[in-house]
């Protein structure tokens, strides 16, 4: 069914996060911050760092390969973990035996992260992350006053923000759906995470946030709020400079962003950062969404899917080849009229 390419091991996304190491440095030179503000983001940005450049690659590749040779066994129901890691960067940290009792970032975690599995089961009909079932892990508290969240290969990490440019990051659905995102483009296609491979891995992540994030909600696709990734993050002082989100999918390049990004191929930056650019993809998805009408979750997101699960994409995928593989799914679900449009829009050749 997939195109499983050999680099997937070596250079699929070990580690992915909410925030762009970018915008944690620049925020970090804001002189208008608290100096202990400023440090948390910095100590963020070289965390976010080397962690990055610490690949899953062993363990993932034993994953892969344990998933190849093993028996299928009955559907398993995938079983949620949640841990504290009291502020220290052991993980997964100390187990949470009663997550529903145990205050509000435990129990939202445990909620939400059902909620998406729930997604995944009953509109795209996926068992769990990897598709068979996996156990979701989530660690919460990580370091002091950590201004991201991530996947590392295996499981969810959170940080609870700084405060003041960041709350806490489980308080956005779109971020949790979309950091467990990652865990599925992982074990389908494994896009690289660099260039355009990488853009696309960061864009499909945030597509399926926010439809989750709609599906939760029940925000129809002309609802503009189902397109904001990262609304529930945003801390006191973001806020007062009118930063109302990290990314907006239908308006990219839009001033309340925190991260604006391209929206047209046009300016697609071949030094960018992955969530950079990653912008001209989503307002592909958004404007199809849109088009498409009604709830994205009913049949825009199954055209998405069907595209990252069932057509050879490669792990070094162009968002040309992605566009085809979109326009393949959209044909035969009878709306490739409004991809081709919305593709048209970015100007993807």
């Amino acid at each position: 069914m997939l195109a499983h390419h050999d680099d997937h091991h070596h250079r699929s996304c070990g580690c992915c996060f909410i925030v762009p190491p970018r915008v944690l440095r620049d925020i970090s030179r804001d002189t208008s911050l608290d100096i202990g503000v400023r440090k948390k983001l910095q100590e963020t940005f070289a965390e976010t760092n080397r962690l990055k450049v610490m690949r899953e690659a062993g363990r993932i590749a034993t994953l892969m390969q344990a998933r190849s040779i093993a028996p299928k066994l009955a559907e398993t129901t995938p079983q949620e973990q949640i841990f504290d890691c009291k502020h220290t960067q052991n993980l997964p940290g100390k187990p949470i035996g009663n997550p529903q009792s145990a205050g509000e970032a435990a129990s939202t975690v445990f909620n939400i992260t059902r909620q998406v599995a729930d997604f995944y089961r009953s509109v795209l009909g996926r068992n769990s992350v990897d598709g068979e079932g996996m156990d979701l892990v989530s660690s919460l508290h990580y370091r002091q006053h950590f201004d991201n969240a991530f996947w590392n290969g295996q499981q969810m990490v959170y940080g609870d923000g700084d405060g003041s440019v960041f709350t806490e990051f489980y308080n956005s659905p779109d971020v949790i759906g979309h950091e467990l995102t990652h865990g599925v483009t992982q074990h389908e296609s494994g896009l690289r995470y660099e260039g355009e491979p990488g853009a696309l891995n960061e864009s499909i992540s945030d597509v399926f946030g926010s439809v989750f994030h709609q599906w939760l909600e029940k925000w129809p696709a002309a609802n503009s709020d189902g397109w904001l990734i990262g609304a529930g993050i945003m801390g006191p002082k973001s806020l007062a400079k009118k930063y109302t989100c990290l990314r907006d999918m239908l308006d990219p390049g839009a001033s309340h962003c925190l991260s604006p990004q391209p929206g047209s191929y046009d300016n697609f930056d071949p030094a960018g950062d992955v969530h950079e650019n990653s912008g001209i993809p989503n307002r592909a998805f958004a404007l199809f969404a849109q088009a498409v009408g009604g709830n994205a979750w009913d049949q825009a997101i199954k055209v998405w899917y069907d595209a990252c699960t069932q057509r050879h994409l490669s792990s070094g995928a162009t968002f040309s080849e992605f566009k085809a593989a979109t326009l393949e799914a959209a044909a035969a679900a009878g709306v490739q009229q409004q991809a081709a449009a919305a593709w048209k829009a970015v100007n993807v050749p």
